[in-house]
C-alpha cells in the first residue's frame, strides 16, 4: 500500500499540482528523456517551462479517459486516479498513474491514438518507460496499459473508433526501471532548484 503522505497533490487543483510537480522528476519526463534529444528538449522545458497549446487531439484524451477507466473496471478491481505519488524513496520521484488499484498492486495508464498499435510491441518507447517509472513510484506490480484508437467524425471532431479501448498488463521490467532511475537522477540535477 501506498502510505498516505506520498499522496501530494490532486491534479483537480492545477495550479498546485503543476507548482508541486515542477519540483521533482515526473514519469512524462522520464518517458521522452529517453535519448539525447528528448533528454535536451526536456532539460529545456525544465528551465523555461512553456505551456503546451491545448488542442483537439489533447481534449479528445481528456474526454475518453473516464470512458476508458470505467470500461477497465468492468474486468478490474481499479479506479480512476488523480492524484500526484511520490516515491518511497525520494519525494522528488513522482507519478500520476490514470487507476490505481484499492490495494495499490496495480496501476492503469490510459492512451488515445491516431493509430493502432496492434500489441505492446508496437507502443513508442517512451510510453513503455513512462509505465516502467510509474510502476518503480508507486511500487506496484503490474500495469494495466489501455489505448483507444480515435478517427474523424464528418463533422471533423474526434471520435472513438472502437467499442472499447485494447489493453494489455504490463509487468515491471528492473532493468527498464533501472534506467528510467538513472535518467531520473540526472534529470534531477539540472531542475533550476536544485541546480541553482
Amino acid at each position: 500500500m501506498i502510505e498516505q503522505s506520498r499522496f501530494l497533490v490532486q491534479s483537480a487543483d492545477r495550479d498546485e499540482w503543476l507548482r508541486v510537480r515542477a519540483t521533482g522528476v515526473t514519469a512524462t519526463m522520464v518517458g521522452r528523456a529517453h535519448d539525447d534529444k528528448g533528454f535536451a528538449e526536456i532539460v529545456g522545458q525544465m528551465i523555461d517551462p512553456t505551456p503546451i497549446p491545448d488542442n483537439a487531439f489533447m481534449a479528445f484524451g481528456r474526454d475518453q479517459e473516464s470512458n476508458i477507466i470505467d470500461r477497465l473496471a468492468e474486468r478490474f478491481d481499479i479506479a480512476g486516479n488523480d492524484w500526484l505519488i511520490s516515491s518511497a524513496e525520494e519525494n522528488w520521484m513522482m507519478a500520476t498513474p490514470d487507476g490505481l488499484s484499492p490495494d495499490h498492486g496495480t496501476i492503469v495508464e490510459v492512451k488515445t491514438t491516431g493509430r493502432d498499435w496492434g500489441s505492446y510491441d508496437w507502443v513508442p518507447v517512451y510510453y513503455k518507460r513512462q509505465v516502467q517509472w510509474q510502476l518503480f513510484v508507486t511500487g506496484a506490480e503490474e500495469c494495466v496499459f489501455a489505448w483507444m484508437l480515435r478517427e474523424k467524425a464528418p463533422d471533423g471532431s474526434f471520435v472513438p473508433a472502437w467499442i472499447g479501448p485494447k489493453y494489455v498488463t504490463v509487468k515491471r521490467q528492473q532493468r527498464m526501471i533501472d534506467q528510467c532511475i538513472d535518467t531520473a537522477h540526472r534529470l534531477y540535477a539540472n531542475l533550476p532548484s536544485v541546480s541553482a
